[in-house]
Formats: C-alpha cells, structure tokens, sequence
C-alpha cells in the first residue's frame, strides 16, 4: 500500500482498526521510519500516530531504536505469520487459481507436490469440455516427460533432479519422449529461462501441457501447477498465452504459501 493510499484511508475518517492497519503498512514500506515519517504516510496526525505506536509496542507489533528513535516492526507479526501459514493448505490456495485457469481455457488444470521421490497431483479441475485429459487425486506423474516434473526439477538442485531422474530407467511414452538423464537436464535451462515447462506430447501422443512452479513459504520449488489438453485446442500458438497465465496462477499460489519473493 503506498503512502498516498495511506493518506486517502486517513482522511476519510478511518476506525481504529484501519489506522493500526496504516500504521504497520507504513513500517513495512519504510522500516526504520520516524514519528513523523510515519504520521505522513498515514496521513495521521503526530499525537494519534503516537497512540498507535505505543499501543503496538506494546503487543510486541512494533519496536522502537532509543538511539536513533525509530521504528520498525516486531517480532510478533513474524509469529503470528508463521503459525499462519503452518496450517495453510497448498490445495484451498491453488483451487481458485485452477478453476479460473479452467474458466479461462476451458482445460484441465492440477496443482502437483514433490513427496519425496514422488511426484503426486494432489488437486484436480477437470476440462469443461466433453473431451478431456483426465487427472486423479493420488495419481502419481512422472519427473522427465510431464510438465509438473519438468517445472520442478528445473528449479532443484543439479545433483538433487539428477538423483531423481537416474531411480531407474526413463520410460519411453511416445517418440518426443527423452530418455536419457542428461538430455532431460540439458532441457531444464528452457525451463528456467521461460518460467514454464512443455509437455509437447512427450507423455501422450495428442496432449501438450503447460506448467509452472509453485514455491513454499521457504521458497523451497515443492508443488507445480500445469494446465493440459489435446493439442488441437492447446495450439503451438496458444501457448504463449496460457504460459503466461500459468505463470501469473503458480506465483500468485506462491505468495498464498508466504513465499515474499513470488
């Protein structure tokens, strides 16, 4: 919220929960600030602005330098966040996302975890339309040829994608399939350079799928959303589009889960 917003809110005769609100945006905008720097962005006056830092010193929201008498905020707000987002659900917060990926191209759309080894959908949109590429919850995918796989591996550690990639022989699905481990990474820098990874019939003859990463509150890649259908509908030259769409969805979930650099 910038200080001009700030200063609208205040002068249109905010309550007091709107100026705590204002208050801690203005801390988060400038940490470090002043009474008085504060007072502007909010559009305050000096005394209330004072009230209110003093209050949320209180509560540990803010804290206050003696030295150089400003203020930034507290360590509370970093507990209250962390037990916020421990019982955050990847799945509530990607499911809006994936039903308007699917409003929007009329295909399925799924949202996929790293388990471990694994790579498991754990939520499914299904096409609105009557012929569609079906998606179980529980269903395991595969790392080299999907585009849930490939998003992920692309943002993991070498040695990490590699270990993944070399738990046995790569199945060949149709003749675009890559097989060898080392072709596959070679692959993965499209991946990052595009942020969006193409499963151009690697899987299924017919199917083309578009996915991206989706990174956890500690920025950890550990789920990926894709967007699929046959390619008579999902084009060579609809994906441009529905990249970018996908995109814009993996790192809006990302800043649900508390990933700031989404």
């Amino acid at each position: 919220m910038t200080a001009q917003k700030h200063e609208v809110k205040a002068s249109s005769s905010l309550n007091g929960l709107d100026r705590i609100v204002a208050v801690l945006d203005a801390l988060r905008e400038s940490p470090g600030a002043t009474l008085a720097a504060v007072a502007r962005a909010t559009g305050l006056s000096e005394p209330t602005t004072h009230r209110y830092l003093a209050a949320l010193r209180e509560h540990r929201l803010v804290t206050r330098d003696s030295e150089s008498n400003t203020y930034t905020l507290g360590i509370k707000l970093f507990e209250l966040g962390h037990s916020a987002l421990r019982g955050q659900d990847p799945r509530a917060a990607a499911r809006p996302h994936l039903e308007a990926l699917r409003d929007q191209f009329g295909e399925t759309s799924v949202l996929a975890v790293h388990d471990e080894d694994r790579l498991v959908i754990i939520a499914a949109v299904e096409a609105s339309h009557g012929v569609a590429k079906g998606a179980k919850v529980g269903e395991q995918d595969c790392w080299h040829s999907t585009s849930l796989g490939k998003a992920i591996l692309a943002e993991l550690d070498p040695d990490e994608a590699r270990s993944l990639l070399c738990q046995g022989p790569l199945e060949r699905f149709t003749s675009r399939t890559l097989t060898d481990p080392d072709e596959v990474l070679a692959s993965l820098r499209r991946v990052r350079a595009d942020g969006v990874a193409v499963d151009d019939e690697e899987s299924e003859i017919g199917l083309r799928c578009v996915g991206a990463v989706v990174r956890d509150a500690h920025g950890a890649p550990t789920y990926a959303i894709s967007v699929s259908g046959p390619t008579y509908r999902i084009t060579l030259d609809a994906v441009p589009r529905i990249s970018e769409a996908v995109r814009r969805a993996a790192a809006a979930i990302s800043t649900e889960l508390g990933h700031l650099g989404a």
